[in-house]
């Protein structure tokens, strides 16, 4: 029999998530749904009645404890079934998600993940790199705040805005006459008509300052020509347009890209005499299939991530280790699951979106996208993301309570 595997214990807010998406899950599949859980940590009840207790180790912590519940899944099933294991924070959203147990392929199959090894290094280990590139965008941050007052252009979501009107901004250049009227509308109202502020779009200028700001108030873009001696001036930084990146009168550079770094890699090497590439796109930790014949691979990785919560270089979580696993095992090659049962929404990432008519895209609406899974990891319940809203239209569409 195919059955569907939760994991969670703790805190409310995951088994807030847990309960949100056992009602998208019940309402497509077909399975049996089990939950796994100590239920003696648990903040708020667990909306489900298929419950699997199983008491943790005390000396572990609640998120220690998922983990230690999660990688020794297979200890507490039943033999001779099939199993999918999914993360609280992955929703399904159509009928089709049963056919994932068509994707198992000997010994045990994941998805993979979103980003390569050297990406993921930063968020695996202590060592620094995620906390000094942090450090570099307060330093820009600070420096604009100069001059603007409380201003964070690196957020993520208000880089998103700025991304968003930059791109609104092309298109009407490059399309003049598609949008001769609303580029007619935009001129008169920025530098004829006796307004102390405008919306463009869902964006508001204020002509005193020169400054776009979203619907919370937040500068998400400025007027770059008329406050580059300014910027230059009080803050000592200005833009390079010919090198595209921000800069200091010392010519430090500001490039606000994600954090990488080989610590993963070099890590693995010196204690476990394994060579993984930095490139290597790893596996995802938040949906695998399993059977009887894996157990053998879920006792390492489970060996091998509780050894690794005493070590204060490593940060508490799996997918090391699961790399770790995945290379001891030679099965760095081996199949994986579909992207359309475990699409990791990004939402920084602009190419990630819904439309209520277009559908899910995965590369701004080039093409369509039809996935069974979201996997909502970061932003759950952002109203302002398009594919939160997504879920929630589709609950009322199906109407799941």
């Amino acid at each position: 029999m195919n059955k569907f595997i939760f994991v969670v214990t703790g805190g409310k807010e995951h088994i807030e998530e847990l309960n949100f998406s056992l009602k998208f899950l019940r309402h497509f599949s077909k399975n049996e749904i089990i939950v796994i859980t100590d239920s003696k940590r648990n903040e708020i009840k667990i909306e489900h009645e298929s419950i699997i207790d199983v008491k943790t180790p005390t000396e572990f912590n609640n998120h220690q404890a998922s983990i230690f519940l999660k990688t020794g899944i297979h200890k507490h099933l039943n033999p001779g079934n099939n199993y999918c294991y999914l993360d609280g924070d992955i929703v399904a959203i159509n009928s089709n998600v049963d056919k994932i147990f068509e994707h198992y392929h000997f010994p045990i199959t994941f998805a993979s993940d979103h980003c390569i090894m050297k990406e993921f290094s930063p968020h695996a280990m202590n060592c620094n790199c995620v906390k000094n590139n942090l450090k570099e965008e307060d330093l820009f941050n600070e420096k604009l705040s100069q001059l603007f007052g409380k201003i964070n252009l690196t957020n993520p979501q208000i880089k998103k805005q700025t991304e968003e009107l930059l791109s609104i901004f092309v298109n009407y250049r490059n399309s003049p006459f598609k949008y001769l009227s609303k580029n007619i509308s935009y001129l008169f109202k920025r530098y004829l008509l006796p307004l102390k502020s405008f919306y463009f779009h869902s964006y508001r200028f204020q002509k005193d300052n020169k400054c776009w700001y979203n619907s919370n108030n937040e500068i998400i873009l400025f007027d770059y020509p008329y406050y580059e001696k300014k910027l230059w001036g009080t803050s000592g930084i200005r833009f390079n347009k010919e090198g595209n990146f921000w800069e200091t009168k010392e010519g430090k550079k500001f490039e606000f890209k994600a954090p990488v770094c080989d610590h993963l890699t070099e890590y693995l090497k010196k204690e476990y005499k394994l060579s993984i590439p930095e490139n290597w796109q790893h596996w995802n930790g938040g949906v695998f299939l399993f059977d009887d014949s894996s157990h053998e691979f879920l006792n390492y990785w489970h060996e091998q991530t509780i050894k690794e919560f005493s070590n204060p270089y490593t940060k508490t979580r799996d997918q090391g280790t699961l790399a770790l696993s995945v290379w001891q095992f030679g099965l760095q090659n081996h199949p994986n699951i579909p992207q359309e049962f475990n699409w990791i929404t990004e939402f920084a990432n602009n190419d990630i979106l819904w439309d209520n008519k277009k559908g899910y895209t995965r590369d701004g609406f080039n093409t369509e996208f039809k996935p069974s899974f979201l996997h909502i990891y970061h932003e759950w319940g952002n109203k302002d993301w398009s594919i939160w809203n997504s879920v929630i239209e589709l609950s009322k569409k199906e109407d799941i309570t």
